[in-house]
Order: C-alpha cells, then sequence, then structure tokens
C-alpha cells in the first residue's frame, strides 16, 4: 500500500519531490519494522479535517504549550457526539503546515488564522 501510495503521489504531483521523498523514508521506516520483534503490529492513522473548531480565548504570548493544546483540542471535541470525543484531536502546526491531515481545505476561509496544537 505504502509504495502504490509514493507512486500514486509522485505521478500526481510531480514537482513534489519532498513529498515523495517523505514517503519513501515512511515505506523505509516501515521495511525496517518487520524486522524488529514486536513493532510489526504498529497501527498508523491519517488524521482527517471535520471541521473548523473557534477558539476565542487563545493567547499564544501567555498561554503555556499545554494551555493550547487543551483548549484547541476542546474547541474540536465541543459538540460532537460522547462516542466520537476521545478519536478528536486539534491538528497540530506540523500537520496543518505540511498538509497532513485528509480532507484539509485549499484555503482558510474563516474570519481568523488557523492554529493547530
Amino acid at each position: 500500500k505504502v509504495e502504490q501510495a509514493t507512486k500514486t503521489t509522485q505521478e500526481e504531483c510531480g514537482a513534489a519531490e519532498e513529498g515523495s521523498e517523505y514517503l519513501e523514508k515512511v515505506r523505509d521506516l516501515l521495511q525496517g519494522m518487520k524486522r524488529c520483534p514486536g513493532l510489526s503490529g504498529a497501527v498508523f492513522e491519517i488524521p482527517h479535517f471535520k471541521s473548523v473548531a473557534k477558539v476565542l480565548s487563545v493567547d499564544i504570548t501567555k498561554d503555556t504549550d499545554e494551555e493550547l493544546d487543551a483548549k484547541l483540542t476542546a474547541a474540536c471535541k465541543k459538540g460532537l457526539p460522547e462516542e466520537t470525543r476521545n478519536d478528536t484531536r486539534a491538528a497540530s502546526q506540523g500537520e496543518l503546515r505540511q498538509r497532513l491531515v485528509a480532507n484539509l481545505p485549499e484555503t482558510n476561509e474563516e474570519d481568523m488564522p488557523m492554529y493547530g496544537i
């Protein structure tokens, strides 16, 4: 599956060599894990965009990282059914910056900047 994803990404993105190199590294990591006892059953999950959570009480100059994470994740969970809350979290800045979140909108249509944990 990883090899097919790498090939598809290379075909579709052409110039996106960085993404292809990243997928090659992931493939190499997974191949190495096959040789390590106890690591063959690792599960990797791709985060999926569900909705924009509005958080109005964040101060990135005063809040600690832990406080920011808690506020953003709480906003993401707000209004969700109980059975889906444990599997929900705010996307990380790295995931947003590198566009590693499935179904992430191409542009931010909101009236505020997008932050991640």
